[in-house]
């Protein structure tokens, strides 16, 4: 069987759409060494933790209580690679430098784009590629773009081919921490495994597998589960000024199947949360721009000038610097019980599996006849896909208390804003809620299925 090596045209289309190389070469060893990055700081991690308690106090209390974070429990009895602990991710910490050409200090790994170290990896071991995709990629921009410019054989939706992000430039100082997993074939019994051709599909139902036979779509399934996590909350309530922290106190006096209730300082707001699930890559970029304000004209208004545009206060508004945080997650199964509506939430799943199975992220992989760049999605490999802009925002959110209390209207300009922190998002995917029901009842009002779900949402946080 073919298997992963068609996972090598990846390498050879993308380089063609950035002009680098026209077709598909065997890859020596000083490619896999620009493929692998540059100098930089490799962290593999595993963890589980629990807390008993969280309190957040006010002039009352938020308190959370039970928080769990581990290993998938679902997979225990199923797959090869299990853990309690949330376990197999690698984190790489990189600087950038002043590179601006492919393979140097500032063009470093980014969402999935690590799946085309993967094709060098089958190549290198496997010696060749696939004489029928190398002839496809020997084709021009367009031909290429409309046969998937980066082709892993068959895609989740069985059209096409997956077309997997690129590596991305940063600027000169910038940190950049990129998620990914520490061995894709974890799941399959792990990477010796299959380099010995024992290696298994993620079912199990097929074993002996080599790298050099197993099939995209066995491949795929492995590395995408490869990252598994359970997270829980037992509940989260709200308690009163006199709440006692720290002595696990009985907020579990309440229970939502009879409605009793020994407390009436504290009120439960939801309980039993449990999300179990699948974590796909995910990158935290920080920009280095200075610790200006401002370059936007995002500030607070100073006057205006004899056109009528508003003149905005230096120094002030949205921070030049910011912190973008980009993340793949699928959601297998979470319930939960909403104490405070009598709702219960069984079998959520949050995932892109459903219509349009692109990412947010977008390649441009050619030009069309007329010139124009031909702008493609990139797979989402059936993962949600969450974006978000975190940054500090100094003297622009409109609090009109602390504009009374600096005088009202003879306050100096500027006393009616005071600063916040800016979170911004996007969000991709498909939404099912297989079991919601009200009361104590446990009668389903039936499965609600939400395809191609897509949301901007902006948030401005400050104190008042």
């Amino acid at each position: 069987m073919k298997g992963l090596k068609k996972i090598a045209l990846a390498s050879a289309i993308a380089a063609v759409a950035a002009g680098a190389q026209a077709e598909l070469k065997a890859l020596d060893d000083s490619t896999m060494s620009e493929m692998t990055g540059q100098a930089g700081l490799t962290i593999d991690l595993e963890t589980k933790w629990s807390i008993g308690e969280f309190a957040y106090q006010d002039a009352g209390f938020l308190v959370l209580r039970d928080l769990k974070m581990g290993g998938n429990s679902n997979e225990a009895a199923t797959q090869e690679g299990y853990s309690s602990m949330l376990d197999n991710i690698r984190m790489e910490i990189d600087i950038a430098g002043a590179g601006a050409t492919p393979g140097g200090d500032a063009h470093l790994k980014y969402g999935f784009s690590n799946v085309k170290n993967l094709a060098a990896i089958h190549t290198v071991l496997n010696g060749n590629a696939d004489a029928d995709l190398i002839e496809a990629s020997k084709g021009s921009l367009v031909a290429a773009a409309v046969k998937s410019p980066i082709f892993t054989g068959i895609s989740r939706d069985g059209v096409g081919g997956d077309i997997i992000d690129n590596e991305v430039m940063y600027g000169d100082g910038d940190l950049k921490i990129h998620f990914t997993f520490t061995d894709a074939w974890q799941k399959g019994g792990g990477f010796e495994a299959f380099r010995n051709n024992q290696g298994k599909s993620l079912d199990g139902t097929v074993t002996g597998l080599g790298l050099g036979d197993i099939t995209y779509a066995q491949a795929r399934d492995i590395a995408t589960s490869a990252v598994d996590f359970e997270f829980s909350i037992g509940q989260i309530g709200l308690a009163s000024s006199s709440y006692d922290y720290g002595r696990i106190a009985d907020l579990e006096s309440t229970d939502h199947v009879t409605g009793a209730d020994a407390d009436t300082t504290t009120t439960v707001l939801i309980s039993d949360l449990s999300i179990k699930g699948y974590l796909g890559p995910a990158d935290i970029h920080i920009e280095n721009k200075g610790n200006g304000f401002g370059a936007d004209n995002s500030g607070y208004i100073t006057g205006f000038d004899a056109s009528g545009n508003a003149t905005r206060a230096a120094g002030t508004g949205n921070a030049d610097s910011k912190i973008h945080w980009d993340s793949f997650f699928k959601v297998t199964d979470l319930d939960v019980y909403i104490d405070i509506a009598g709702v219960q939430i069984s079998d959520l799943a949050i995932h892109n599996e459903r219509g349009d199975t692109t990412s947010l992220n977008e390649m441009v992989v050619g030009v069309d006849a007329s010139g124009n760049p031909i702008v493609v999605n990139t797979a989402s490999f059936g993962f949600a896909h969450s974006k978000r802009d975190i940054y500090a925002v100094k003297d622009a959110v409109l609090d009109l208390s602390s504009y009374i209390a600096a005088g009202g209207p003879g306050a100096p300009a500027g006393a009616a804003y005071v600063d916040g922190i800016a979170i911004n998002t996007k969000f991709k995917g498909d939404i099912d809620i297989g079991h919601l029901s009200f009361g104590n009842t446990g009668k389903s009002i039936g499965a609600i299925y939400i395809t191609d779900k897509t949301a901007t949402t902006n948030w401005t946080i400050s104190a008042h």
